[in-house]
């Protein structure tokens, strides 16, 4: 019975953005996009020898049957990048909000879990060995903005 609220709980997450579209009318595609995800981690990757290498945002799903987190997505932090997550002490949750190249859109993605990590791997390559590329539950695709004429 526990796994199948799990179960349940996992799938409302994919859920949010139809329920967000619905909710505002379904009037065709909105300037922003919010999903989320069950974990949001912070790293920051090092080399051997302690030089930092880069910082990067994963986002991650809870994957019940496997007991373990699986990699939905990830963005690099650059500099001066507003992919920093930050916590929302309102609504108790962390968020990470950026502007999409491609569409044009602002994305939030929202997880009430957040970690830190400082190391010398990178967590989305050592995910990829667990679950392949290919198999991974991304994040929702954006199009483009409609120009304006």
């Amino acid at each position: 019975m526990v796994q199948l609220s799990l179960v349940a709980l996992s799938g409302l997450s994919r859920l949010l953005p139809l329920v967000l579209a619905i909710a505002s009318g379904g009037s065709g595609p909105t300037d922003r996009v919010v999903q989320k995800v069950d974990l949001i981690e912070l790293n920051h990757c090092y080399d051997d020898l302690g030089r930092h290498c880069y910082d990067q945002v994963v986002f991650y799903e809870w994957s019940p049957d496997y007991r373990r987190y699986h990699v939905v997505a990830w963005c690099l932090i650059e500099n001066g990048s507003s992919r920093t997550p930050i916590l929302d002490r309102a609504k108790k949750q962390y968020v990470v909000r950026w502007q999409d190249r491609e569409s044009g859109r602002s994305r939030e993605i929202w997880s009430s879990l957040y970690r830190e990590t400082w190391s010398t791997s990178d967590p989305e390559r050592a995910n990829k060995k667990l679950m392949d590329e290919k198999y991974r539950v991304a994040l929702l695709r954006q199009q483009p903005r409609p120009e304006l004429r």
